[in-house]
């Protein structure tokens, strides 16, 4: 195995321990507010595995590309919080069949990795508290990180509305993007009425999520 693939498996490992173990209580508002620049230098939270693991790497240059990582994952983080720990303790061990558990952290790290922005960081926490309180299923969670990953900040805002808009005479090239994500699909019957939203995953953004 290469450094670099030794480095993200031990920081996928690391947000697994601290999702399913770890005390999150020390990250609120005051703590976000001071700044990763504050929190890399007077070594905040470094009792926290996956932030002390990627402090690490960001103090060395390696793995991470820069601390605006860092940033998402606390505000990912202080989302989770929502959750006791056992609850968070079932979800990882929920996240994945038994057979791709390993992959669970790697995906949750490639996925917060590649997050435009902070608030998008913050639903993918609030997902995973919606997938801790029993609200959407495992495969729901996986479907909506994708989706927030995907699409730009303004789309998924504009799904607030979605009950009253027709995805027919939606912009098109935010109607492609929507198809291009699953939440909108064509009928090809005699009943046809051509683009439909996903209803379920529309439900979940613009009921819980927005």
């Amino acid at each position: 195995m290469s450094k670099e693939k030794e480095e993200n498996k031990e920081l996928s490992n690391s947000l697994i321990e601290t999702i399913s173990s770890s005390d999150l209580t020390n990250i609120g508002k005051d703590i976000l507010e001071i700044g990763v620049d504050r929190i890399l230098a007077d070594g905040l939270l470094k009792e926290i595995p996956v932030i002390n693991v990627a402090t690490g790497f960001w103090k060395t240059g390696i793995a991470i590309r820069d601390y605006r990582f860092i940033t998402k994952l606390l505000h990912f983080l202080n989302e989770s919080s929502r959750l006791t720990l056992k609850q968070r303790e079932e979800i990882i061990n929920k996240l994945e069949d038994d057979k791709y558990q390993s992959e669970a952290g790697e995906k949750l790290i490639s996925i917060i990795d590649n997050l435009e922005t902070k608030s998008k960081a913050k639903l993918i926490g609030k997902a995973i508290c919606l997938f801790g309180n029993e609200i959407i299923s495992r495969d729901e969670f996986w479907r909506i990180s994708f989706i927030i990953e995907k699409l730009p900040t303004s789309d998924i805002n504009a799904l607030k509305n979605w009950k009253e808009t027709d995805l027919n005479k939606v912009e098109h090239t935010r109607k492609h993007l929507y198809m291009s994500v699953g939440l909108g699909w064509f009928v090809l019957n005699m009943s046809s009425t051509g683009f439909v939203w996903t209803e379920r995953l529309c439900e979940i953004i613009s009921e819980h999520l927005i």
